[in-house]
């Protein structure tokens, strides 16, 4: 059987199918974005553990390296000036760019002074003592400086080669860089995180990366006067700059920065904000995250971002079309077949009376009405009973579907034993031959009961369907009725 409202049900399908869409990407989406917003946070809180380590490790380092220099210093333990090799018009410890010994630190010195000679055997010892017990401690842009940047250190002999005092910033002006040191005893037990670390720098260009950075600063005090003060003898000094900070962000992140992040650090004093991961102008409605009395990690997930660079967001777009189109075949298929449920009589298979009301919203003039009604029914279903009866209705609505259009007649079973057949597009004359036809193959239906022969027969009337179903029914009702008084046919 024909589907009946097919276009109809397209439209319902296709705006059903459209909201159903709509609503499970609305909500993958969601789920999926509030996952990555949690992961997100979750990196950001190891990646700011994570600085407050640095911090902590660089400040537990100056104290070891304070507490090595003064014990060095204090037994005449620098050694003898000839460990310095001449490093153009300054002096150097390992330091020499074409002859670097990597398992060393490395120190260049304006003269041959004992305290740098001093320095170097602390640093030493406290670099090769903390690898021991640290082994991922990370030596690559620490250093150490002078209080009066006479000399400087580097835990990592390579950072030194592109060092020239005429040329550092650092070596000309440190009080551009660096704050100037509170007292010893007030550091040491200060333990707010966020207040110690002011001593950290503001952003630079950092002649080593070729990038902007900013130091973490911790002092290395002067121990050998009777009462601590704030003198030191240096400035324990570790780089971030953005290959270094993205690097810790990866590592925060285990290697699976979320894609779409937006993450900077920005300059609490001053608004300047170094850019770490992809572009920084788009961080609106941007959460923070302290680093340091300085420093803040400002970050944003722009859902936009998010849909354009996660996989899984990508992944889930990709998939709506698909998604739409599926809903649409089954919600129409759904649809059709309830129409079907509903309009058709389950024991023919013909359309019931309720199709009537989606015909008549159809071009009326077109059609024409046969009305039949089954010969001597009621004594078939007397003489062999209901089911024989019910046999009988369905061979003769078979010839009748048999016997019309598929997709333009329709055939209804309008009563027990009557049925309606409304034909599409054609004249009253050639509705007689029709319902001629369909009576005639009725007729010779070799319809039988245990062997014995029961003629099935119909009568009819034809009527043209102008203005109105129900009057064209009427009138083809008279006229079946006025044959079967002709052929003296009842019941």
């Amino acid at each position: 059987m024909r589907i009946i409202q097919d276009s109809l049900r397209k439209k319902q399908a296709l705006l059903a199918s459209a909201l159903m869409t709509l609503g499970l990407i609305c909500v993958t989406l969601f789920i999926l974005y509030s996952r990555a917003m949690s992961q997100v946070n979750e990196g950001i809180n190891a990646l700011q553990n994570q600085m407050t380590e640095m911090f902590n490790d660089n400040e537990l380092i100056a104290d070891a390296t304070g507490v090595r220099f003064q014990q060095i210093s204090s037994h005449a333990m620098c050694g003898e000036a000839d460990i310095f090799e001449a490093r153009g018009s300054a002096w150097g410890i390992n330091a020499n760019p074409q002859a670097l010994d990597l398992q060393r630190g490395a120190m260049v010195a304006r003269t041959q002074e004992r305290r740098g000679r001093c320095m170097y055997l602390a640093a030493e010892f406290v670099r090769q003592k903390s690898h021991a017990l640290n082994p991922a401690l990370k030596d690559i842009h620490r250093y150490v400086i002078a209080s009066d940047a006479s000399w400087f250190y580097w835990f990592n002999a390579s950072d030194s080669v592109p060092f020239n005092f005429d040329t550092s910033q650092m070596a000309n002006n440190l009080r551009k860089f660096f704050s100037e040191p509170e007292p010893f005893y007030d550091r040491v037990l200060q333990t707010s995180v966020l207040k110690k670390s002011r001593s950290s720098t503001d952003f630079y260009d950092d002649k080593i990366t070729g990038s902007k950075a900013y130091s973490v600063v911790s002092y290395i005090y002067d121990l050998s006067e009777g009462e601590a003060s704030n003198h030191i003898v240096a400035y324990l000094v570790y780089d971030l700059s953005s290959p270094q900070l993205m690097s810790a962000l990866k590592e925060a992140f285990n290697n699976r920065v979320q894609d779409g992040l937006i993450l900077g650090f920005q300059n609490r004093r001053t608004g300047e904000l170094l850019c770490i991961v992809n572009d920084c102008s788009w961080l609106d409605n941007y959460h923070t995250h302290t680093v340091s009395s300085r420093y803040e990690i400002k970050y944003a997930l722009p859902f936009w971002s998010f849909l354009g660079e996660d996989p899984a967001a990508i992944t889930t777009l990709t998939l709506a079309p698909v998604l739409l189109i599926l809903l649409f075949i089954l919600i129409r298929f759904h649809l059709n077949r309830a129409d079907l449920r509903f309009y058709r009589d389950a024991l023919t298979g013909c359309f019931t009376r309720n199709i009537f009301s989606v015909i008549q919203q159809r071009s009326l003039p077109y059609m024409t009405v046969i009305l039949f009604d089954c010969n001597k029914f009621k004594s078939i279903n007397d003489s062999y009973g209901h089911q024989v009866g019910d046999l009988a209705l369905q061979a003769i609505a078979g010839r009748m579907l048999d016997s019309v259009r598929a997709n333009g007649d329709w055939v209804i079973r309008s009563g027990g034993d009557e049925f309606i057949v409304l034909l599409s597009r054609t004249d009253v004359a050639h509705a007689h031959m029709v319902a001629e036809r369909i009576a005639s193959g009725i007729a010779m239906l070799p319809f039988s009961v245990q062997g014995t022969p029961v003629p099935l027969s119909v009568s009819w009337g034809v009527a043209s369907c102008r203005d109105s179903l129900d009057e064209a029914i009427q009138q083809a009702d008279a006229e079946m009725y006025q044959m079967k008084k002709r052929r003296g046919e009842r019941g």
